[in-house]
């Protein structure tokens, strides 16, 4: 083979397809969870949590058009570039798309490639350049 182990091989696809929905349940966590284990029984809001998680199906999907165009700026040769373009945008991400969630998996759908664009971009451009 290469030489690279599993999580060279195969860790992408895991972190591409779960960075949403995981920042999204940070997100919460950090917003509720001091609240809920304040209250003495965090049981509860960690079932809420893991029911959620069925909910979050629909985002799965939609971290790929960053992480994809993240990973064609890698494979270019810049590394750190699509290290910072994705660790930035995805962090403007998820708060959109908890606010593009009221609206529907749609409109999450349509933030997260809209904020995917910079970095198709930037990697046409550096491709086009040579």
């Amino acid at each position: 083979m290469d030489g690279r182990g599993w999580i060279g091989r195969h860790g992408f696809w895991p972190l591409a397809l779960l960075w949403l929905p995981a920042g999204i349940v940070a997100q919460a966590a950090v917003r509720f969870g001091p609240d809920a284990v304040a209250a003495g029984t965090p049981g509860p809001w960690l079932a809420a949590m893991a029911m959620e998680g069925l909910s979050l199906a629909p985002l799965v999907p939609c971290g790929l058009p960053l992480a994809l165009g993240c990973r064609r700026l890698w494979r270019l040769g810049c590394r750190r570039g699509a290290w910072l373009a994705g660790v930035a945008l995805g962090a403007v991400t998820v708060p959109v798309a908890v606010f593009a969630g009221l609206l529907g998996p749609l409109a999450i759908a349509v933030c997260a490639v809209a904020l995917s664009l910079p970095v198709w971009i930037a990697w046409w451009w550096l491709a086009w350049r040579g």
